[in-house]
């Protein structure tokens, strides 16, 4: 088996294209109620005005984490980047974290370019 045997396994057992969609889905009804969650505090530090809703979701990649050395069981990841409206630069990302069943684990938002604070 080699890693294309591996993605398309993969895809099949875990619906992949509904997998993204339904992952897409959820960050979105996360982002249209920010004001009532954990987004909240994301949402109101957006610089230029900007609001999460403004920014462009898309899809990233999977991240299939295995033989980690913290965790007994496998897992996987559904990476989606936040696009900035007008550059449509990647200028956050929302991690979706699953089971080895498939079930939502945890969930992840951050800054990909984090500004260095000035000493």
């Amino acid at each position: 088996m080699d890693l294309n045997d591996l993605q398309k396994y993969f895809n099949e057992a875990y619906h992949f294209e509904k997998l993204k969609e339904n992952s897409i889905i959820f960050f979105k009804e996360m982002i249209d109620n920010c004001q009532n969650n954990y987004l909240k505090e994301e949402d109101d530090q957006l610089p230029d005005g900007l609001k999460l809703k403004d920014l462009i979701v898309e899809y990233k990649c999977i991240e299939l984490i295995i033989n980690d050395r913290n965790r007994l069981y496998p897992f996987f990841r559904v990476c989606l980047e936040l696009l900035h409206p007008k550059t449509e630069i990647a200028e956050y990302y929302y991690d979706i974290e699953y089971t080895i069943e498939g079930e939502l684990s945890d969930e992840y938002f951050g800054n990909k370019f984090p500004r260095i604070a000035k000493s």
